[in-house]
């Protein structure tokens, strides 16, 4: 081969060392790997550092910068450090910092600086280290003297994401100035009238012959009334099988023809056609295009008695015909206004907004990269590519490779989700065919981008095939729930709400498999069986979501009953002013409501509220009237959809089916000749612009000066356009309960570094010990859940695995995974009431000071909106809070807390006795050189106390902090009220609770029917709702007179304890004992490797100092003795 002989070359490694090369040949006998190939790299400079994945705004990173001499002479090194725009050195405040120092041979040292992160966005910190070689290892000679021993150049980038979490708020308005859009019916010549121009005596309009068995004619009447007579004009467009147009006089269609012309192909059925017509000066003339008096094809002398104030549209018995009619008034025109708010918890200095201005209409995007979000969020990702295909040649090239580039990776999360059965589901133990439906159409539409293997979308075909019923119906699966419930949402019985969901997947199913293709016998009998099935679900249906999926879904594949499934769409969708809308029980305000008018100075802050459901039925109809051709009911429901567009925002799950239904709209509804001049200002006239929009004009965007604002737009000329307004900013403001689920997240326990460790001394934060509950409220079965969780910048999931705590018999396995510092757990179908909680270890390896706070979510999947979300830090005195101000913490919790969400987490009284009865079981014990960070409870707890011991915890135990296999209840979360206790306070301590549960040892308190008895009658007296706080938090017991004993229990197969320091800490005088020999006696019956957390393990080099302070004490005692005693001596006279 070319290789063979030729060779080949390859860039050596940048880091010095051994490394091992290895050749991977692929051909088609399979793979082969050849022998290794050592290989040893030299480098006399040597340069690293690392930086974490993600900070947030305001943080600060202590960078260390290992800088190393792999000479054997001493080198002069130079340093230098920039940043880019956004982060700062604290050092001096600027983008870059200069050092300079000397190492010995084979010498290293670590350069260590701070920085501190302004603005989001990417940042890159570059390290560019020069070493000179110097003749002397003192003095200061020149670099004039020296040599470059050796460069490096070192480059690492760093995501920086907002603080708190970013919400984008969107107002648009689509609209079409001076347009009069009228539809002949089908089979009636009956004129369409719309008022004649005021101040232009002319119009321009396009047309487009509907389709039927001859095309044309069309007729247009100038007349002084909105009736035909006898004083009326007539142009009649494309006669005698549209190849003649003429002028006549009088309403009858036989009426005498003044002139005419040949005109052949004049209409089309396929395509816009556009002609101007004007009534100056007393003449009628006719002509192609869009500009007035060029391409005149007629001309004829009008009457003077006549004027002209009417005009009316209408086509020939047996077809129809749709007319846009154009004003190009330069003086009448269209008005908004956007308002453009932000809310009062709103992070200063975070809120941004921008305006777009685009000809025709614009197509939905993607603010910002979708992170987390499941298996919809996924499909989301894929938008970009709809859009790509839809403008084709005028696409941006950068955003075409920016998503070409991406696909990849955004097709293999789509795959990561695929079961074994070859379906896609949020979890691998339930299905979802309305998800394995989606993600089947959207492999198809990639394929023009990215290869995806056949095989598969056929396998995933066949599963949809197979799950069909006899009757042509497909049934949703576990992970198909509807939340809120139909019933819940109308007055359904149970069997009605099924019976619609039922044809609400089967409809989407039909759109899907028709949308990829029918290619063979086996496609084309499942979409029959289907047709008929929705066809006889027709008349009973009532929800208007499934009314429109339904009639997309007929009108789709050709059925006879799509004409009825449209007048029904229609009938449901039209309010009482003719507008599109949808029936709601309460009375509610239409577009013209809200849009702000001059002259009136009214208008609404909230935009128009509607409801997923209503916005999904929208796009399917919007969709069935594209594809039908009636452009007057789609206009309609395009401005409906474009005013509620703030949806999109909330619910990233439609983005795609969305964009795919406005392109349809697009192509039908684009108007070839626009002229629109669009005048723009803001409340505060900080910005203030005139645009004019042609039809090949690229959408602009403007920056707005200041937030918040009100922009008003002014549109003259013709033609339609975007105008879309959005406010994206940072808050803290989060709800942790909603309807359906309630969260509580907080730090239980910081795990310090050992004392003189190496983490220690570089000042490394401690491992967290973090816990999230939530709560299901639903009256049924949750479905998927999925729980998303933000730990702290730097840091990661330790190695220990996640702990599911008290989990529902019912309840599927829970699956997890991490990234960054960002983690996920699924869980499946949670019917209790009770909470569920999880609980993690996170670590990090980097020093970071002013942590913002860590952010936790729990949603139904696919569901964003209906999340219960939660920020939380660590406890007050923490050094996590290292930097953190009092105001800092209003900002993020309301008040000077770490925590927004534990006060009010509620737990039903049935959980608060299931788990007080079995916490008295036995109570585990923990190690104690550990922070506790329990959140404290409102109320003071006076409880037992019992002396605790110090330890040092090696790495080894602190691996195993979640083993449970001997773990006796260490999950219990008993709750108890203290108001209803009648304590003894002389005989009751404060009790400190630690949190990691021990391998072996268990402390087990006796007397536990005593125990459960008081606490059931505290829980039934109590009046006020237990809090999580006080679950996580000591269990009070009411105080006896008893002596309350204490059994360890301890595996008798151990060795004699060996060099264990026996020192008791904080102790109270009443329980020392006054036999110290029986105290350490019953102490020494411990093994040092059970781990107990009454002790202290002392290695080698531990007991070998302690050894030599006590031998450096004696010789000092001796050397001070001698030294008097000789002084005694020489005052006797001794010599």
């Amino acid at each position: 081969s070319e290789i063979a002989s030729t060779g080949l070359t390859i860039s050596a490694p940048q880091e010095a060392g051994k490394w091992s090369l290895w050749a991977l040949t692929v051909s088609s006998s399979g793979l082969r790997f050849s022998s290794s190939v050592n290989v040893q790299v030299f480098r006399p400079l040597q340069a690293e550092f690392h930086l974490p994945p993600s900070l947030r705004v305001r943080e600060t990173l202590e960078v260390d910068i290992k800088i190393g001499n792999n000479i054997n002479s001493c080198m002069d090194v130079t340093a230098l450090l920039a940043l880019s725009e956004g982060a700062q050195f604290l050092s001096n405040g600027l983008l870059y910092v200069t050092e300079r120092l000397r190492l010995g041979p084979h010498g290293a040292t670590s350069l260590v600086v701070r920085l501190l992160v302004t603005t989001p966005g990417l940042k890159n910190m570059t390290v560019e280290v020069n070493g000179y070689t110097s003749p002397s290892c003192e003095g200061n000679e020149k670099l004039g003297n020296t040599s470059l021993a050796g460069a490096v150049l070192r480059s690492a980038t760093i995501k920086v994401y907002p603080e708190g979490i970013v919400r984008t708020d969107t107002e648009s308005a689509y609209f079409c100035a001076n347009e009069n859009l009228v539809i002949s019916t089908a089979d009636k010549y009956k004129y369409e009238w719309v008022a004649a121009p005021r101040n232009h005596e002319g119009i321009v309009l396009e047309l487009k012959a509907g389709v039927s068995k001859r095309i044309g004619p069309i007729h247009i009447a100038l007349a002084e009334s909105r009736s035909p007579s006898d004083k009326m004009y007539r142009l009649t467009i494309g006669d005698v099988d549209n190849m003649i147009t003429w002028i006549g006089r009088g309403k009858h269609g036989y009426g005498v023809q003044l002139t005419r012309v040949e005109t052949p192909g004049v209409l089309s059925e396929d395509e816009w056609c556009t002609f101007w017509i004007t009534w100056e000066k007393n003449t009628i003339a006719f002509g192609n295009g869009s500009i007035p008096h060029n391409n005149t094809l007629l001309k004829w002398r009008m009457d003077k008695k006549i004027k002209i104030q009417q005009v009316g549209f209408a086509s020939s018995w047996g077809s129809s015909a749709e007319f846009r009619i154009w004003n190009f008034n330069e003086e009448a025109g269209f008005s908004q206004v956007l308002h453009l708010d932000t809310p009062k918890s709103v992070v200063p200095g975070s809120e941004w907004g921008k305006l777009l201005v685009a000809g025709g209409l614009a197509l939905p995007v993607i603010n910002k990269k979708i992170e987390g979000g499941g298996l919809s969020g996924a499909l989301a990702s894929l938008t970009p590519l709809l859009t790509l295909q839809h403008l084709g040649k005028r696409a941006n090239e950068t955003e075409r490779l920016r998503v070409l580039q991406s696909l990849p990776g955004n097709i293999q999360t789509i795959l990561s989700y695929r079961k074994v059965d070859n379906s896609f589901s949020e979890h691998q133990m339930l299905g979802s065919h309305s998800a394995t439906v989606s993600i089947l159409e959207a492999l198809t539409r990639v394929q023009t981008y990215f290869s995806v293997d056949p095989e598969l979308i056929q396998a995933i075909k066949r599963w949809v095939q197979l799950r069909q019923e006899d009757d042509g119906r497909f049934t949703p699966l576990p992970a198909d729930v509807k939340l809120p419930p139909q019933a819940d949402r109308k007055n359904l019985s149970a069997e009605i709400a099924l019976q619609e969901h039922v044809v609400g997947i089967t409809a989407d199913t039909v759109i899907a498999l028709y949308e990829i293709g029918i290619e063979g016998d086996a496609d084309s009998d499942t979409l029959q069986k289907a047709k008929i099935f929705l066809e006889n679900s027709l008349p009973k249906l009532q929800l208007p979501e499934t009314i429109a999926v339904v009639a997309l879904a007929l009108v789709l594949v050709r059925s006879v009953t799509a004409s009825w499934a449209i007048e029904k769409l229609r009938n449901v969708s039209t309010t009482e002013d003719g507008e599109f809308g949808w029936p709601r029980r309460v009375p509610r305000r239409d577009a013209a409501d809200w849009l702000y008018e001059a002259e009136s100075g009214k208008s609404l802050k909230e935009p128009l509220a509607t409801t997923l459901d209503e916005y999904r039925a929208s796009l399917h109809a919007l969709a069935t009237f594209c594809i039908i051709g009636d452009l007057k009911f789609a206009e309609s429901v395009a401005r409906y959809l474009f005013y509620r567009s703030h949806m999109l925002d909330k619910h990233p799950e439609l983005l795609y089916q969305a964009v795919k239904t406005f392109t349809q709209y697009d192509l039908l509804a684009k108007d070839r000749h626009r002229a629109l001049t669009v005048s723009l200002a803001t409340s505060g006239m900080e910005l203030t612009d005139t645009l004019e929009l042609k039809p090949d004009k690229p959408p602009q965007t403007l920056h707005l000066p200041s937030l918040p604002t009100k922009v008003f737009v002014y549109a003259t000329g013709a033609g339609c356009a975007t105008i879309q307004g959005k406010v994206s900013y940072s808050t803290y403001s989060v709800s942790h309960m909603t309807p359906l689920l309630e969260l509580w997240s907080d730090v239980v326990q910081e795990i310090l570094p050992d004392r003189s460790s190496v983490e220690e001394i570089e000042g490394k934060l401690p491992m967290l010990k973090l816990k999230t509950c939530f709560r299901w409220k639903g009256a049924t079965p949750s479905g998927i859940l999925r729980m998303e969780i933000s730990l702290f910048s730097g840091f990661e999931l330790a190695t220990t695995p996640p702990q599911l705590l008290n989990p529902p018999e019912d309840m599927s396995e829970m699956q997890h995974n991490f990234h960054d510092n960002k983690l996920w757990f699924i869980f499946a179908n949670i019917s209790t009431v009770c909470p569920v909680c999880v609980q993690y270890i996170g670590r990090s390896a980097f020093v970071i000071s002013s942590l913002r706070p860590a952010y936790a979510k729990v949603y139904p999947a696919g569901r964003q909106d209906l999340a219960a979300e939660a920020f939380f830090h660590t406890k007050i005195g923490s050094n996590l809070l290292k930097s953190i101000t009092e105001d800092d913490l209003i900002t993020w919790f309301g008040k000077n807390r770490t925590s927004s969400s534990d006060p009010d987490f509620y737990i039903p009284e049935s959980c608060v006795n299931r788990d007080a009865s079995s916490s008295t079981t036995s109570t585990t014990t923990a190690v104690s050189t550990t922070t506790d960070n329990s959140p404290v409870p409102s109320q003071k707890l006076e409880i037992l106390s019992v002396a605790t011991y110090t330890i040092n915890v090696d790495n080894e135990s602190i691996s195993n902090l979640n083993d449970t296999k001997e773990n006796i209840n260490s999950t219990a979360i008993p709750t108890v009220t203290s108001t209803k206790f009648a304590a003894d306070k002389n005989n009751i301590e404060q009790f400190e609770e630690n949190a990691i549960p021990t391998d072996r040892t268990v402390v087990r308190i006796k007397k536990d029917d005593m125990i459960q008895k008081n606490v059931k009658i505290a829980a039934a007296n109590s009046t006020s709702k237990p809090h999580l706080a006080n679950l996580v938090a000591t269990t009070e017991y009411e105080a006896t007179t008893k002596t309350v004993e204490k059994e360890l229990i301890v595996d008798k197969n151990v060795s004699p304890p060996k060099h264990v320091n026996t020192v008791i800490h904080n102790l109270p005088l009443k329980f020392l004992g006054k036999d110290t020999k029986s105290t350490e006696e019953s102490l020494a019956t411990f093994a040092p490797e059970i781990k107990n957390d009454q002790y202290v393990l002392l290695d080698k080099e531990e007991l070998w100092g302690m050894l030599k302070e006590v031998v450096d004490d004696q010789l000092k005692k001796k050397t001070s003795s001698k030294l008097v005693d000789g002084e005694k001596l020489r005052s006797q006279g001794f010599t």
